[in-house]
């Protein structure tokens, strides 16, 4: 029988305005950026603010933390990369970008690097000690609005516009900085990706309504899911590599079961899109964000 979740805390008016992107720390703290321009830092436990992070002059499009729990980094319609000191709550670092420069960005799971999507197409890889940049992949010139590191830290993939081949996921090799494969099949912008746990496995998902399971290592698709009704803006892979949560401008939240290749539960709690998903390190809780300005909770009933 699949692992059954359930609703298990609702934060309603978390934000002002829209939450576009969530991130979970490895110290239990849940980071949320929206476009009310600040970054929130929560009690993942309980749901109750730890703070509030300002200093982004624009909407905050998305979040991450680093594998120790100790930073976390925003990125924002302003052109800046913002780090933020977690323990004390305060700014660590900025970084400007540059004009649509730093459109998502991710911790290298090593926590020295932080990769960013950028208009151009390319991936560009930034020292978290120095702030410089260090590295740029090239991509094709189409708009990389989503980008993920693998868990092992051989990967860097993004998601872009449609293109006129369907070439909307690029997979480039870290340690050479060289492309390695080219995913095809979606039909219109991936929006989102994430690699699952043993960095064998990239999940996207796209505007085409279709969320496709890659081979990252053979640089084959093994499969496409579909069930959302309008556009899907948000996946995430559990640290299990057994669930798929995905968040579609449907207002729904899904939950995938991997192993079954099937669509296990259908979550309709949220009253306008869902952005961000995140996952907790055990695999057994994760939260939505949504335009709708709520965070919700979700937990196995044996959590």
């Amino acid at each position: 029988m699949p692992t059954q979740f359930v609703t298990s805390l609702t934060k309603n008016n978390a934000h002002d305005a829209g939450i576009w992107s969530a991130a979970w720390s490895s110290k239990n703290a849940l980071v949320t950026g929206s476009l009310d321009n600040t970054v929130k830092v929560w009690n993942a436990e309980n749901g109750e603010l730890k703070g509030t992070l300002t200093g982004h002059q624009l909407g905050v499009n998305s979040v991450d933390t680093n594998a120790e729990g100790t930073l976390a980094v925003s990125t924002s319609l302003d052109s800046q990369i913002r780090i933020w000191d977690l323990e004390q709550l305060k700014q660590h670092k900025i970084i400007d970008a540059g004009a649509i420069q730093a459109w998502t960005a991710k911790f290298s799971p090593d926590s020295k690097h932080i990769a960013t999507g950028t208009a151009s197409g390319d991936i560009n890889q930034y020292s978290v000690e120095s702030g410089e940049k260090v590295q740029t992949f090239e991509g094709r010139g189409k708009f990389a609005m989503s980008v993920a590191y693998s868990p092992n830290g051989e990967y860097v993939a993004c998601g872009t516009e449609a293109s006129s081949d369907s070439s909307t996921v690029l997979l480039f090799d870290v340690a050479t900085g060289k492309l390695r494969h080219t995913f095809k099949g979606h039909a219109m912008t991936v929006r989102s990706l994430a690699f699952s746990a043993d960095s064998t496995k990239l999940v996207t998902g796209s505007d085409d309504k279709r969320i496709m399971i890659h081979d990252a290592v053979h640089g084959d698709t093994i499969r496409t899911l579909s069930g959302h009704s309008a556009w899907v803006l948000s996946v995430a892979v559990s640290s299990d590599g057994v669930h798929v949560s995905s968040g579609s401008s449907d207002n729904k939240v899904k939950l995938w079961d991997l192993v079954a290749d099937q669509c296990i539960d259908t979550m309709d709690g949220h009253s306008d899109q869902v952005w961000g998903l995140a996952w907790n390190k055990q695999g057994n809780k994760f939260v939505s964000v949504s335009e709708d300005k709520s965070i919700k909770f979700y937990s196995t009933t044996s959590a």
